[in-house]
């Protein structure tokens, strides 16, 4: 693994950091700590590098400078807290950046550090650099043992499809009435703003529609589209290969569409499914935590289902719930009867 730190302050008062010195020396990294705006600009090109902390600080008049890494390389952002330790801003960095976790940097002496993942898991609270270090390489090797595939975007060939099937138009309006009442109900049970995706099965809409082999067309929301308003436009249809997902037009689709095209590979009886960052009180976990998008979840899903049932809800460990149906009917039954529960933003991880 080839790391490095970039902290300290950039700018017309250049300083170098205590803590990146110490975390690159805990994590045997390269460090750029401290400098002026160009020397930052300079160090922000990091695709050389596996494992990239960046501690950079600039004025707030100062256009900010991002890193700009490799695909596959783990990215962590860092956030400084004052007394109130609002975990949801610090997360709210990770997705800014497109990084992997952030560290809340707690500012009052001594300093206090949080490791918190995307999903607003929480690696490691120590006032120790030494225990950061080694949660950060628990987090990297976590992160690289993830099994995932490209998503390739193709030729749009559905476009006429689309507008002339009232069939389409009926589903995807029904489908998305229910997500807008899932959202609602997210955000009132458990409080905070409701993420997640959804996905519909294609054969009845389309069903002479084949591209590259026998896996079924599915609509799947559209990547970092807002739930509460979502509408048929905001999907984007996508088919599973034999090591790639294909999708059409310029939007990608959600980062769980792996997992669910497999899913939909497996429960050919499923034709819905909806994913949410939070949990379904009394609904069933799967037994180990894995990021979004990796496919072991498929199996962690697998185990823990009867895949002969019309409908099922479950709760993915560390990561949210999801919800499957074969009609629209069970889905918003499945959907309507369930408790939203708080999946805590900073909350230590469960193993």
């Amino acid at each position: 693994m080839k790391s490095i730190v970039v902290g300290g302050n950039f700018g017309e008062n250049p300083k170098a950091s205590s803590v990146a010195l110490k975390l690159s020396e805990q994590l045997n990294s390269d460090l750029v700590n401290g400098g002026t705006i160009e020397e930052l600009r300079s160090a922000s090109n990091v695709k050389s590098y596996d494992l990239i902390i960046w501690a950079a600080n600039v004025d707030n008049e100062v256009e900010k400078i991002y890193p700009v890494k490799s695909t596959g390389a783990v990215l962590i952002c860092t956030k400084a807290m004052w007394e109130d330790r609002n975990f949801g801003d610090a997360v709210s960095r990770v997705f800014k950046m497109s990084a992997n976790a952030v560290i809340a940097i707690g500012l009052a002496k001594p300093f206090h550090f949080d490791l918190i993942d995307a999903l607003g898991n929480n690696w490691c609270s120590t006032p120790y650099i030494d225990d950061l270090a080694v949660k950060i390489q628990e987090l990297y090797d976590w992160s690289k043992s993830s099994i995932r595939i490209k998503s390739i975007p193709v030729k749009q060939i559905t476009t006429q499809l689309w507008n002339d099937s009232q069939t389409t138009k009926n589903t995807l309006d029904h489908l998305c009435d229910i997500v807008k009442t899932v959202a609602d109900k997210v955000e009132n049970e458990r409080g905070g703003r409701y993420f997640g995706n959804v996905s519909t099965r294609c054969a009845k809409m389309f069903p002479s529609v084949r591209r590259f082999n026998d896996n079924d067309l599915i609509a799947v929301s559209a990547r970092n589209t807002p739930k509460d308003r979502l509408t048929r436009e905001d999907f984007v249809f996508t088919e599973l290969g034999d090591n790639e997902v294909y999708y059409e037009g310029d939007r990608k689709p959600s980062v769980d569409t792996p997992v669910q095209l497999h899913l939909y590979k497996k429960l050919k009886h499923i034709n819905f499914m909806i994913h949410g960052h939070a949990y379904i009180q009394g609904a069933p976990f799967t037994e180990h935590y894995y990021p979004c998008g990796d496919l072991r979840e498929v199996e962690a899903i697998e185990e823990i289902i009867d895949d002969q049932k019309i409908a099922f809800r479950i709760n993915l460990r560390n990561h949210g719930f999801l919800i499957a149906a074969t009609d629209l009917i069970a889905l918003r039954h499945y959907a309507e009867t369930a408790t939203f529960t708080y999946r805590g933003v900073g909350e230590e991880k469960k193993s």
